[in-house]
């Protein structure tokens, strides 16, 4: 029997046509079959896609009443399309979940057995099926969040986490680019929010091409932490 939770499931997307439909059919079977959420929506943010995506989503959104499309002319960027996919969110929980592939949504079995005790459940990748670089380059930059900003975390960006939908209130974000996650795990720690974080199975990526690690996207997070820095920096002085 459903209880009173209820759950947004957000999916960022961009040049996903391989992955999308498999994706957003995936989450909406999933939310179909459990009995833990009594009410639904998913959330795809289409954040400029030049590929066949956008295409594939109006076709979805003719099956799925539960399908909610939010769409960016221009890519602006996986912290942008999360918060404006979290200010559309209706309901109490807020998933986010990575589109490409590298996921399951049935992972989220493994999530909910939290929700009672905690206000995020945050997953890690504990066998990541990734490049050596893109490994090398995550645990670099969790490292060093974690030594700044006093942070107990192993993947601070892993896309597959859980948020209690009030934690996600974004007027005053100073970050919309790669330390999206970890402003919002920032200021969980600072109003005292208790975060658990769990092992998650990780796939390889079958199609399309992976992204987040180019030149703009690193100054883009580089530009983020030093925003956060000089705001911790700024709140000491106060």
């Amino acid at each position: 029997m459903r209880n009173k939770n209820t759950i947004s499931i957000i999916l960022p997307v961009y040049n996903e046509e391989g992955n999308i439909k498999k994706t957003v059919q995936d989450s909406v079977d999933f939310l179909r079959l459990q009995e833990v959420f009594k009410e639904y929506e998913v959330i795809v943010v289409d954040d400029g896609s030049t590929d066949q995506t956008s295409y594939i989503l109006e076709e979805l959104a003719k099956s799925f009443e539960c399908l909610k499309i939010i769409t960016h002319p221009k890519n602006l960027g996986y912290g942008r399309a999360m918060v404006a996919a979290a200010k559309e969110a209706r309901f109490s929980w807020v998933f986010m979940m990575d589109a490409d592939g590298q996921f399951k949504i049935n992972s989220l079995n493994d999530v909910v057995n939290n929700i009672s005790d905690y206000d995020i459940i945050t997953g890690y990748r504990y066998k990541r099926a990734d490049p050596f670089y893109r490994i090398f380059i995550g645990k670099m930059y969790t490292f060093f969040v974690c030594l700044l900003f006093g942070l107990r975390l192993k993947d601070v960006n892993c896309g597959f986490k859980l948020f209690r939908r009030e934690i996600l209130d974004f007027d005053d974000t100073i970050c919309h680019a790669g330390a999206f996650y970890t402003s919002v795990f920032i200021k969980a720690k600072t109003k005292g929010y208790k975060t658990i974080e769990i092992p998650i199975e990780h796939f390889p990526r079958l199609k399309g091409k992976q992204k987040g690690v180019g030149l703009k996207v690193i100054i883009e997070a580089v530009l983020d932490l030093a925003r956060l820095i000089f705001s911790k920096r700024k709140r000491g002085k106060e």
